[in-house]
Formats: structure tokens, sequence, C-alpha cells
């Protein structure tokens, strides 16, 4: 599923772009909302809420592309509401499919590693999330979106186990001048595991955002 995923997102790089548009027009970057950064440019985003704080750097690898890094530190295991410490790093990527006019359509993958200590008993795993965003630029300075993700990962230690779950999400970022967006992410759905008399847990993240372009 994962190869699959990647190579849909891979290969949509390869279709040109209904309309073209100039890097460094307003919108034409965003943290939480689709749209990529332009390959001249590279960025830095900050993200505080819950399920905690993340630190990002995106690299723009062409006018529909653009690659990252980020390092989370974690208030609860996988989005639920089930305390206890965390630290991951994620490398996402994205790819706008499609633009036209003031709406765009994006997808991203963004494999990563989690690390949970609870108790002196410590878990670790792997994570690839997939998801689609569609992206409008309400006004030159605000965009919208509305997203679509499905949450998976695999817990290696102690019981191993699959998780799965869908989530749906909303985004808003204000662009405070050229170079730097402010904004909300929001997103919820079902979390269902695959061991024996599991829970199904409420998902969510809520987090505001901040970005900069350099």
């Amino acid at each position: 599923m994962v190869i699959a995923s990647l190579s849909l997102v891979l290969a949509a790089a390869a279709i040109p772009a209904t309309v073209p548009v100039t890097p460094g027009l307003p919108g034409h970057w965003s943290v939480a909302t689709g749209e990529t950064v332009s390959p001249d440019r590279d960025a830095i985003s900050f993200a505080m809420g819950w399920p905690g704080l993340t630190f990002g750097y995106t690299h723009g690898l062409s006018d529909r592309s653009d690659v990252g890094f980020k390092i989370d530190f974690l208030y609860a295991m996988e989005n639920t509401n089930n305390s206890t410490f965390g630290a991951g790093a994620d490398l996402p990527l994205r790819v706008v499919v499609n633009r036209h006019e003031k709406v765009m359509l994006g997808l991203h993958i963004e494999p990563g590693v989690r690390v949970y200590t609870k108790n002196s008993v410590s878990n670790f795993l792997t994570r690839f999330p997939v998801g689609g965003t569609l992206g409008i630029q309400a006004t030159p300075d605000l965009r919208l979106a509305a997203s679509a993700d499905l949450t998976m990962a695999i817990n290696w230690t102690h019981t191993t186990f699959f998780e799965i779950g869908p989530q749906f999400g909303f985004a808003a970022e204000y662009g405070v001048d050229r170079n730097l967006m402010v904004g909300l992410n929001v997103k919820f759905g079902p979390q269902f595991y695959s061991f024996a008399n599991a829970p199904t847990d409420f998902a969510f993240t809520t987090e505001i955002v901040v970005g900069y372009r350099m």
C-alpha cells in the first residue's frame, strides 16, 4: 500500500499543472493548506497544539512538488488522548496534482518513525500516512483547505500490531506578508488496532501553525 501510494504521488509530479503559477505570488505556498513551496525558496515551520510540537523544514523541488523534514515532540500516542511522552521524525512529500484558477488539489505522503515512553516502557512505531488536500485561495491573503487522510502505523515492540484510521479535517492560513504565514490545522477520525479486543480511539489533531519562507 505504501509503495502504491508513493508511486501515485511521484507519478502525479509528472502531470502538468492546468494553470501555471508564478513563484512568489501571494498564496503560492503553505504549511497546512496543500500548496507547495516554489523551487527557488525553502520554508521553515512550527506547529503547536495537540498532540504536540512540530518543527519543520521544506524544500521546493518544482513548481508543483516539495519535500521536507519534521521533528515532533508529542504528548500522546498517535494523535489520541492516550497521554504519553513521545518523539518522532517524518519525511513529508507533497505534490500538486492540479491547479485551476483559485483551486488546487494535492497529494501527500509522510513516512516516519515514533518512539513513546511511559512507565519505563518504550514503544517504537514506523508510520506511513497518505492523504489529499483540496485548497482554495479565498482571498489574496487567505487560504482554506479540506483534507482526507489515512493514517497507518506498525508498532514493533512488546505487542506487535497495525493501526489504521481515516481522518478528515480543515485548515486555514493567512499570509501576514509574502513570506510569513499563520494558520490553524484540525483533523479528526476513528483509529483502529489489529490486536485482540482492541478499543477504537478517537484520534484528532488541533494545532496553530506558523510558516516562514526563506
